[in-house]
């Protein structure tokens, strides 16, 4: 039953992708991370709301969230919408990732680590998609996360981490 609801969720969020950047909360100011701008990050084509963004090793790293809930509220009239009330998952996060020379990666293995705030873990595969590396996750606790990311491309290794919090 858990599989089933995976499927759907991925073939919802797939169409939810299929329909552009009409649904894009962009309420930050992406080009700043602490102060200072985020070279080669193009934030215009990213879904979601921009709630990350680092650099590590020459990459810039940019992290989207998105609210799977509300995105199916706007899609009442897909027939496969009903089962969103039993879905686990409640955000899909994504992660853009940029070379030095401002090129998006496309060739990767991306995981999440997500630490909740009662101190469970979620261990998230993503997949690779709209130009980005994305995966469900859970985001139903009040407090702070803590999400570790862990990308591998060829001999590339790239670490990051950072808080969020949910209210």
């Amino acid at each position: 039953m858990k599989r089933r609801y995976k499927v759907v969720t991925m073939i919802l969020f797939a169409l939810f992708l299929s329909t552009g950047n009409v649904y894009a909360m962009d309420k930050h100011d992406h080009g700043k991370e602490h102060g200072k701008e985020m070279e080669g990050v193009d934030h215009s084509a990213h879904a979601g709301e921009n709630i990350h963004n680092s650099q590590k090793d020459g990459y810039a790293l940019a992290y989207h969230l998105i609210d799977i809930k509300a995105q199916m509220a706007t899609m009442k009239n897909n027939p496969q919408a009903h089962d969103s009330g039993m879905m686990e998952m409640t955000h899909h996060l994504m992660v853009y990732l940029t070379d030095a020379d401002g090129h998006p990666m496309k060739e990767a293995k991306v995981g999440y680590l997500v630490v909740n705030p009662d101190g469970t873990k979620q261990k998230l595969m993503s997949m690779h998609m709209k130009g980005g590396f994305g995966s469900d996750i859970n985001l139903t606790q009040k407090g702070t996360y803590t999400i570790k990311t862990k990308v591998l491309s060829g001999d590339t290794k790239i670490m990051d981490q950072f808080s969020y919090e949910v209210n």
